[in-house]
């Protein structure tokens, strides 16, 4: 799972607790009202007669409206953000054919590339719609030969797929002592 679909499904997730809780709130706080008992959370005499007096000119009305807006737009925001493809697609000569790779399984050989590389220790890849993130560790601390290396690895292979549109980067992090 993607960072954005974590923080859309945690988003999402808060708000539905927010709206359930404050729906269960208002639900009994309705009852309490019908059965003629005082309140229990929201003091209704206080905010009934506050509220009468408020006018749509009101700055804390505008206030209130404004960050409503501003919230649900950003909420709308995060929703319509597109997330990294699961499949990506591959240049194929056939007309009318269209060929796909997964994506996890781009990632994983290009991290296989990367650590056949002479010199990487340890890799993780990233490949979104139009860069392909390789972050490679060496236990060198020269690494100029060493990521020149890999990076003709990383573009090797995403060759061999059929994803060479793809602009590799590698990262590489090396002994710093």
């Amino acid at each position: 799972m993607t960072p954005t679909n974590t923080i859309n499904r945690l988003l999402a997730a808060l708000l539905a607790l927010v709206l359930v809780l404050g729906g269960l709130l208002v639900a009994v706080e309705i009852v309490l009202a019908r059965i003629g008992q005082p309140y229990w959370f929201i003091p209704r005499q206080q905010w009934g007669s506050w509220l009468t007096r408020q006018t749509w000119d009101a700055a804390l009305v505008r206030f209130i409206l404004a960050a409503m807006v501003l919230v649900g737009l950003l909420l709308l925001l995060a929703a319509l953000r597109r997330g990294r493809p699961r499949l990506l697609p591959v240049a194929c000569d056939s007309p009318g054919v269209q060929v796909d790779v997964v994506r996890r399984g781009a990632e994983r050989a290009v991290v296989a590339a990367t650590r056949r590389t002479s010199g990487v220790s340890s890799a993780s890849a990233s490949i979104g719609r139009r860069k392909a993130t390789i972050k490679a560790k060496t236990i060198s601390r020269s690494t100029g030969d060493i990521q020149q290396e890999a990076l003709a690895a990383v573009t090797a292979r995403l060759a061999d797929l059929g994803l060479d549109g793809l602009r590799p980067r590698v990262k590489l992090k090396g002994n710093k002592r």
